[in-house]
C-alpha cells in the first residue's frame, strides 16, 4: 500500500510486520520527540486475510483486535472510495478490497484528525497484487 497524502509535521518513520491467527499485519509509525520521550504522530496498519470478505467483516475483526477502550472505539459509518468505512475521533478504517484492509490513527492532540479521510482516499494498493486485482 502507498499513502501519498500524509499530514504534515510527522516525525521519524519505523515499520514492522507481524501475524495474528493467519492475518498478516504491516504497521508503519511516525514518532516525534516529546519531553517524556517520544509520541506516535501517525500509525498506519495494513492487514491481509481471506476472512475480510466485505467491509463489515474487516470492521468486526479489527475493532476487537485493537483492544481500544470503548470511548476510543466509537466510529461513525462513512465511505472511502465508494466503499463502507468508519471514522472515529482519531482513526479511520476501511476495506481496500476483499482480503486487504487498512487503518490510520493520529495523535489528535498534535495532528489534525480531519486529515484522515483524505489520507484514506488517496491510499492505494501497489505491486503485483494490485495489478492482478485490476485485471
Amino acid at each position: 500500500m502507498t499513502f501519498p497524502h500524509l499530514p504534515g509535521g510527522l516525525g521519524e518513520m519505523a515499520s514492522f510486520d507481524s501475524e495474528d491467527d493467519g492475518t498478516q499485519i504491516s504497521t508503519t509509525v511516525w514518532e516525534s520527540p516529546v519531553p517524556e520521550g517520544s509520541a506516535v504522530d501517525l500509525s498506519v496498519t495494513v492487514v491481509r486475510s481471506e476472512r475480510f470478505t466485505d467491509p463489515q467483516a474487516f470492521h468486526d475483526w479489527l475493532v476487537p483486535w485493537q483492544e481500544r477502550p470503548a470511548e476510543e472505539a466509537a466510529y461513525e459509518a462513512t465511505t472511502i472510495n465508494g466503499r463502507a468505512a468508519w471514522l472515529g475521533r482519531d482513526q479511520v478504517l476501511w476495506l481496500v478490497r476483499p482480503g486487504l484492509g487498512a487503518t490510520a490513527t493520529v495523535d489528535a492532540t498534535r495532528i489534525d484528525a480531519a486529515s484522515l479521510p483524505s489520507l484514506a482516499q488517496a491510499a492505494h494498493e501497489t505491486g503485483s497484487e494490485a495489478a492482478a486485482t485490476a485485471k
